[in-house]
């Protein structure tokens, strides 16, 4: 009986750890996106980070040069907005592939519950490397 519960722990401790890690690589692949668009008239490039940030804004020919002052603004902000949904549907993407994983905790209210401390206080040593231990994989 007792075989069967500690078996069932490392299972649990497996998929936690595999659960942990796929948030931490989504987390970090958020955090690295960036995103490059061209305005319709390809007169403006703009380059937005991962929070919507400007990085760099060029312009790619002598169009802006003939472009009123209302249009090219129009331009620069249009284009500015089509880069900002692009990397929120980028980071959406990266989030939806580990959707579900933490959201009973992230719901629960103890968003500064520290897992692996509390593992450790129990004698359980979770891999910090991305290494499972134990247990079979589920598909």
């Amino acid at each position: 009986m007792e075989d069967s519960v500690e078996q069932e722990l490392q299972e649990a401790l497996s998929e936690f750890a595999r659960h942990r890690d796929a948030l931490m690589r989504a987390q970090q692949d958020v955090a690295a996106l960036s995103v490059t668009v061209r305005s319709k008239d390809r007169a403006v490039e703009v380059t937005v980070g991962a929070g919507g940030e400007l990085n760099a804004l060029r312009f790619l020919n002598d169009k802006h040069k003939e472009m009123s002052g209302q249009k090219l603004a129009a331009a620069v902000m249009e284009t500015i907005t089509a880069a900002r949904t692009e990397v929120v549907a980028r980071a959406t993407e990266h989030l939806d592939s580990v959707a579900g994983i933490g959201s009973g905790l992230a719901m629960s209210g103890l968003e500064d519950l520290d897992l692996d401390a509390m593992l450790k206080s129990l004698g359980v040593e979770m891999p910090t490397d991305g290494a499972n231990r134990g247990g079979g994989s589920r598909g």
